[in-house]
């Protein structure tokens, strides 16, 4: 089942990096939780649902001017898949280039994602998810 869903979250997020919101949210369970990066500024926030999901990524592009994600690799990790990031971003304010390998654990039961927990330590999600050594 593992392989199956690092092909669900892989799914979702080809969709969302194409610009295809719906087939993205398609897989989010309605009811989903989206936790704010530990280390992260958005550390302790937490988004529920489609509605507050998406408010909280508008709310957090209106701070670049530029921004763009690229995943580096999906590991299985039994009911999650862990996603490593790569994600450069240009203050819109400062004009300051940012540049962040990150990862993120993606929670699944049945065929949906129901929970979302980012790390700015990639080393940290990796614990989290049962993979470090």
């Amino acid at each position: 089942m593992s392989q199956e869903n690092v092909e669900l979250v892989r799914g979702m997020l080809e969709a969302f990096l194409a610009g295809d919101i719906g087939t993205a949210l398609d897989v989010l369970h309605a009811d989903v939780i989206w936790h704010g990066t530990i280390g992260g500024l958005d550390e302790g926030r937490t988004a529920r649902g489609h509605n507050e999901v998406i408010e909280g990524f508008m709310e957090s592009l209106r701070d670049w001017e530029s921004h763009s994600l690229e995943v580096e690799d999906y590991l299985d990790a039994g009911d999650g898949v862990v996603v490593l990031w790569h994600e450069i971003g240009r203050g819109k304010a400062s004009g300051v280039e940012v540049e962040t390998r990150t990862a993120v654990i993606y929670t699944v039961r049945g065929n949906e994602v129901v929970e979302v927990q980012g790390y700015m330590d990639r080393e940290q999600a990796l614990e989290a998810a049962g993979l470090s050594a």
